[in-house]
């Protein structure tokens, strides 16, 4: 026996309160955007600016989710999606602007950023990490070039009675991706930029290009210097020579067979140095990444680089009691005189695993391996929108903390006490989001 429910027409549904929202900050996030972009071209192509923006916040299927033909019907309804599809087409083939509008859009969000965690006394922290967007199927997109799969890598893992993978490493088409983040200790990050480049063909690029020209912009831009926190991919004399040449700061992750000078020992290893290197420093800390508990202690001591010999630096040693993983090696340009400073140097870097969950996301949740664009410029203007979303979501984690609780909790219900208990992943807010927004989008969707 089926049960109908009878809806009173004469009584008009009531709007969602989230709904109106979200609608509101999302036009307040643009609204700079916006200006610039009406300078430049139509008030057409800006409208379907913010609606592609708004269609890439909602489809979420990391497969297809850059597709323009799904983008089209979400703009335009399903009925009228080659009509969606064509505004999105000439949004990106307008030649009127170019993707470093939203490269100038982060930056100057940044700056204002860095003036407030200087007013509040934080120290503020650039995070830097490179990956690659792969594309293995691809073979005629321009831009592509050669880069190392870690799909492969993770699939071909050596497992418990399986075969033996291949030991060589595997390379597939695909883009390189430079990604900065600017966060400091206790506060949810944001994007200072996001930079697809190749190494082949007419757009080749150098990618230490990308390191000099922000560093740049940042010593013309600010009073003070950051602190940029970088990983071992980074460790090279010429990561130092241009931190130091444009006066800024820096904590890198050092390789254990570079070698470093030290005032007594000279010039070695530096995991030669640091076996002298005592604890001053212990703490349980809590490995969220591996889900354990480790106790951990801290050294320093004070070091050159045997390029920069004038330049005092400082080692620190980070070393599990239990030595279940290696020593980890952290070089400094930062005047580390204490036990809090040590212990704040490792947090910093620390903190640096934020780099990594935005690569995730853009991959995983926000589908940036699944465009099919021919043309370079093209594919760049999408990405940046995308890389807008990503940020437009950070922005919302960072400012409303109190009210996300409330808001998932209406829209995407969970019943496991993890869920409740654990901190707030961008994937369920996302899906909030898309569930607050689906209606009412739906209502404003309309072929041009």
């Amino acid at each position: 026996m089926s049960t109908t429910c009878q809806q009173k027409k004469g009584i008009p549904a009531q709007k969602s309160t989230a709904a109106c929202f979200l609608r509101t900050k999302i036009q307040h996030y643009l609204q700079p955007l916006h200006q610039s972009l009406l300078d430049r071209i139509d008030k057409r192509l800006v409208a379907t600016f913010s609606t592609l923006f708004s269609s890439i916040l909602l489809l979420r299927n990391s497969k297809m989710g850059l597709l323009l033909s799904e983008l089209g019907s979400y703009i335009a309804g399903y009925a009228h999606a080659p009509a969606g599809t064509k505004r999105i087409s000439n949004l990106l083939r307008c030649k009127k602007w170019d993707a470093s509008l939203i490269d100038d859009f982060f930056f100057k969000r940044t700056q204002e950023r860095i003036t407030q965690l200087l007013g509040a006394h934080k120290r503020p922290l650039l995070l830097w990490d490179d990956s690659r967007l792969e594309k293995p199927e691809s073979w005629f997109v321009e831009g592509l070039c050669s880069v190392e799969s870690s799909k492969a890598k993770r699939l071909t893992k050596i497992k418990k009675g399986f075969f033996k993978p291949p030991s060589a490493r595997i390379c597939v088409p695909g883009f390189q991706w430079t990604g900065v983040l600017l966060s400091a200790l206790g506060e949810v990050p944001s994007v200072v930029q996001m930079s697809w480049w190749t190494t082949r063909g007419k757009y080749k690029e150098v990618g230490t290009n990308i390191m000099y020209r922000m560093l740049r912009k940042l010593q013309a831009s600010l009073t003070q210097p950051v602190l940029h926190v970088l990983d071992r991919g980074y460790a090279s004399a010429w990561t130092i020579e241009w931190i130091l040449h444009f006066q800024q700061d820096f904590l890198l992750r050092w390789k254990k067979n570079h070698l470093l000078m030290h005032p007594q020992k000279g010039t070695r290893q530096t995991h030669l140095l640091a076996r002298s290197c005592r604890p001053e420093g212990r703490k349980l800390l809590r490995d969220k990444e591996r889900k354990t508990t480790k106790h951990v202690t801290v050294g320093w001591t004070l070091v050159t680089h045997p390029d920069f010999e004038s330049t005092p630096l400082y080692l620190l040693v980070v070393r599990d009691r239990k030595n279940h993983q290696p020593p980890m090696y952290l070089l400094t340009s930062i005047a580390v005189d204490s036990v809090r400073d040590a212990w704040e140097m490792v947090h910093s870097y620390m903190h640096r695993w934020g780099i990594e969950q935005a690569f995730r996301a853009g991959k995983a949740e926000l589908g940036m391996e699944s465009p099919r664009l021919w043309l370079w410029e093209n594919r760049l203007k999408l990405l940046g929108i995308v890389a807008l979303v990503y940020d437009f979501l950070l922005f919302l984690l960072r400012s409303w903390p109190h009210w996300l609780p409330l808001f998932l909790k209406q829209w995407v219900p969970r019943t496991v006490n993890r869920h409740r208990t654990a901190s707030v992943p961008i994937y369920r807010l996302r899906l909030a989001i898309a569930n607050a927004l689906i209606v009412d989008f739906a209502l404003t969707q309309n072929s041009g």
